[in-house]
């Protein structure tokens, strides 16, 4: 029942096909080696954003860093446009690690607007030092390589990558419930509106391949 409902909120995101996909424990993940390498990539950036910014006041980085992070992202944009026009094949090893890089920028951009008032002006760069950008590329780094080769079992992966995706939307979520004063309200309304929306999306998606 647990693989059902991994698979079933994985698909809400993601075509799911096998041999785009990675395995642990024999298993096929919810999600393919790009959307796997996506929300590794988040996880990453977001727990250490989370770990050590969320009582700062901060904004976004700086236009020199966002473009020196944009450059993470280049890669997962060639190779898919590439893969998707068919002028070249790609492999799952290139989807993985072009998703990491993707993923992992974009916590850089939205965990100041929830949690960093990004619009006080005395908000500072979410990025002070390198540190704040090689302590999350080694973790996502590490995550990837421990996934791609098979160190942890499937339950514990693709449970974590489906909780990222859920924390993910209802991060965004959030937004339309600002007014609301009450946190555990707010977050309340956040995951549940996300789960509903994630699962019109997998009902959807089983409707126009049926």
């Amino acid at each position: 029942m647990i693989y059902e409902l991994l698979h079933f909120f994985g698909r809400a995101i993601c075509h799911q096909i096998e041999d785009r996909s990675l395995l642990a424990s024999g298993k096929t993940l919810s999600v393919c080696a790009r959307d796997t390498g996506i929300y590794l990539g988040i996880l990453s950036s977001f727990t250490y954003l989370f770990l050590f910014k969320r009582n700062q006041i901060i904004t976004i980085p700086t236009i020199k860093v966002s473009f020196l992070l944009l450059l993470f992202m280049v890669p997962m944009m060639i190779d898919g446009l590439g893969s998707y026009t068919h002028l070249f094949e790609s492999n799952n090893e290139r989807r993985l690690l072009t998703g990491l890089g993707f993923g992992f920028v974009l916590p850089y951009f939205m965990f100041p607007l929830i949690f960093g008032n990004a619009l006080d002006p005395r908000s500072k760069p979410v990025i002070k030092n390198t540190l704040d950008i090689i302590i999350p590329l080694i973790f996502c780094s590490l995550l990837g390589s421990l996934v791609y080769w098979n160190y942890i079992t499937y339950y514990i992966i693709d449970s974590l990558i489906i909780f990222t995706i859920v924390i993910w939307f209802s991060l965004w979520t959030s937004l339309l419930f600002l007014s609301l004063r009450y946190r555990f309200i707010k977050w309340s309304l956040s995951i549940i509106t996300s789960l509903a929306f994630l699962t019109i999306l997998s009902w959807l998606h089983d409707y126009l391949l049926s």
